[in-house]
């Protein structure tokens, strides 16, 4: 009411001429040393900065109607924006400095197939917002920072990982935050390009967060992938670490723009897998690529040396011992275990039996929906074709175990060439064993010991075939990602060229990769547009429909004669028949009604009020 008040008042003092006060507040995309004014009437303001990069100032006029902001530095070169905005009393929405402030963007979610099987987060720990992109300085310890952008691999293949200690500001949409931090470099293979990603730690939390990371995306055109993976495992429930934009400043050096998402965090762990804050964690492996091979997660016998491809990472410190690796290994002694039992006891046995006694310790349903969407993503670096960016988590709460996948950059790219994936596009045909084709590649050896023998047990390789079919029509349809990834295309289309020039002029002696990648690239990968030019490193084969297209349709003939009845795990939708009449379609109907209900009852409620006083 205050607000609208206030619009009234302005407009009236505005409609017979008088001076009013005008706020504005507008976030840079230049360093500090850039001033910032905004200029209406043939007049310029400096405004004030309020909160890096957020700047704020009141102007007393008589009318302002149109208005646009302009930066200056020391030597008085100007940059003007490219757009002419309408001033708005009631605006509460921060503007951002040259960026079209009509677009209006909604991004859909994408429909789940799947009955939930953990929370996905907390009040305290939401997921961040989808339609927004974040802006986020470092100011850094200069000579610290130095050291991590130029020296981000000390010795050839020895990742740096020193920190650096900054003071951090993000401002949203609409708010700001500040405290102190450091910053570290994240990935082993991000780290060959120039634009490289930071892990960063906050003091105080953000959104519920102590850390967070921001990734580069620096090998595609789009900057999309990352994202549409993330969702399509989400749309499936299977927990995984969520993100949105950001756009990144360190010191006097624009990076341009990032994603910003979550880390494999205890916080995140006890959020989105227990669904309470205050839960605690377990143990958790990140897995990773060993020097003699991908094991699938075969049993060695109960000695820490030999599993040193899985490294300990978040975990209960009042129940394990850190300084004891045998203590911190157990869990994943049990697991391999636990697992080799069922192979050589239950996995010949076609029997419901044998599927409950492997549920026992481990979440099945979770594992084959992260490995359909593996599958259908042709996710080159994760869980089924290479063990990798993902984790082997013990739930203490259920006495179980689970997988956790993380960092999707060498998605929807096809085979790249790799070896290890049939030649001549016969990959996009194979639904089922696509990740089995080469498994005695040089140098290294492949063991899908793991997958293999789930795989082998029909009920559960027919449980996957149902996911598969299920998600193949739904998130995974044509026309479904179409509008997700041209709504994200709406949401960050106005930064595309920006990041591709300032990621080009980075100030580094590092000699990193760089992919010069231009607007016309980003709107034609989405679809089906190639990106082979001389002046990019990573050349994209396939845009991001194509390939789904491509995919999608070759699984959905696979999966074509599946019965996709609904079990215990499914949605029932529409036009499905079931004998489980409390599905979530009714219920959302019903609370539809109720909500109908309601918001006609307060009508005519505030109808009579008025109509009697």
């Amino acid at each position: 009411m205050n607000i609208k008040l206030t619009g009234f008042v302005l407009s009236t003092l505005i409609a017979l001429g008088e001076a009013a006060q005008y706020t504005f507040n507008v976030v840079s995309i230049y360093p500090p040393y850039m001033s910032v004014f905004v200029k209406y009437n043939g007049i310029e303001t400096q405004l004030t900065e309020k909160v890096f990069p957020l700047y704020s100032g009141t102007v007393t006029a008589d009318n302002i109607t149109k208005y646009s902001y302009v930066l200056k530095d020391a030597q008085s070169n100007v940059i003007s924006e490219s757009y002419e905005r309408t001033y708005t009393a009631d605006n509460k929405i921060y503007d951002v400095f040259d960026r079209d402030p009509n677009v209006k963007v909604n991004i859909p979610e994408l429909p789940e197939p799947f009955r939930d099987l953990f929370k996905l987060g907390t009040k305290k720990f939401k997921a961040f917002p989808k339609n927004e992109i974040f802006n986020v300085y470092l100011k850094c310890d200069e000579a610290s920072y130095n050291s991590l952008k130029n020296t981000p691999f000390t010795e050839p293949h020895k990742p740096n990982k020193s920190t650096c200690p900054c003071d951090i500001n993000i401002v949203t949409s609409d708010s700001t935050f500040q405290t102190n931090g450091t910053i570290h470099v994240i990935g082993y293979g991000s780290r060959q390009y120039k634009k490289l990603s930071y892990g960063l730690k906050f003091e105080e939390k953000f959104l519920g967060r102590k850390s967070v990371k921001i990734r580069s995306l620096a090998s595609d055109p789009t900057l999309i992938r990352e994202r549409l993976s993330t969702e399509l495992y989400n749309a499936v429930g299977v927990p995984v670490q969520e993100s949105t934009y950001a756009r990144l400043i360190i010191n006097d050096d624009t990076l341009g723009l990032y994603s910003f998402g979550d880390t494999l965090s205890s916080n995140w762990i006890s959020a989105y897998v227990h669904g309470d804050g205050k839960a605690k964690v377990g143990m958790t492996y990140k897995m990773y690529i060993s020097e003699d091979g991908l094991f699938g997660l075969k049993n060695f016998g109960p000695d820490p040396d030999k599993y040193r491809a899985y490294r300990v990472d978040e975990f209960d410190q009042d129940k394990y011992d850190q300084e004891d690796d045998n203590s911190l290994y157990q869990p994943l002694f049990n697991f391999v275990q636990l697992f080799e039992d069922w192979v050589n006891n239950y996995s010949d046995d076609p029997s419901e039996n044998s599927v409950k006694k492997l549920e026992e310790f481990l979440n099945v349903e979770v594992t084959l929906r992260m490995m359909v969407i593996d599958a259908l993503v042709l996710a080159l670096d994760n869980f089924w074709l290479t063990c990798t960016n993902a984790a082997l988590y013990y739930n203490p709460e259920k006495n179980i175990y689970q997988f956790l996948p993380y960092d999707f950059d060498l998605t929807f790219q096809g085979s790249r060439d790799i070896e290890t994936l049939a030649p001549n596009e016969e990959y996009f045909q194979d639904c089922e064993t696509w990740a089995n084709y080469n498994d005695q590649f040089s140098p290294r050896n492949t063991d899908h010991y793991f997958t293999r023998n789930l795989m082998k047990h029909p009920l559960i390789a027919q449980r996957y075939r149902v996911i598969l079919a299920k998600t193949t029509r739904l998130p995974f349809n044509e026309q479904t990602v179409s509008n997700f990834i041209h709504e994200i295309a709406n949401l960050i289309r106005g930064d595309i060229q920006w990041n591709f020039d300032v990621s080009a002029q980075y100030n580094s002696l590092y000699d990193g990769k760089i992919n010069q990648f231009t607007l016309e690239d980003f709107e034609n990968n989405l679809d089906s547009g190639k990106v082979e030019h001389d002046n990019v490193r990573d050349e994209q084969k396939y845009g991001i429909l194509e390939l789904v297209r491509k995919r999608g349709e070759a699984c959905a003939a696979y999966t074509e004669n599946i019965d996709i009845s609904v079990n215990e795990h499914d949605i029932l939708r529409k036009g499905e028949k079931n004998g489980d009449e409390n599905n979530n379609d009714d219920d959302d109907d019903k609370s539809s009604d109720s909500q109908h209900s309601l918001e006609i009852g307060f009508t005519l409620l505030f109808t009579l009020i008025y109509l009697f006083f």
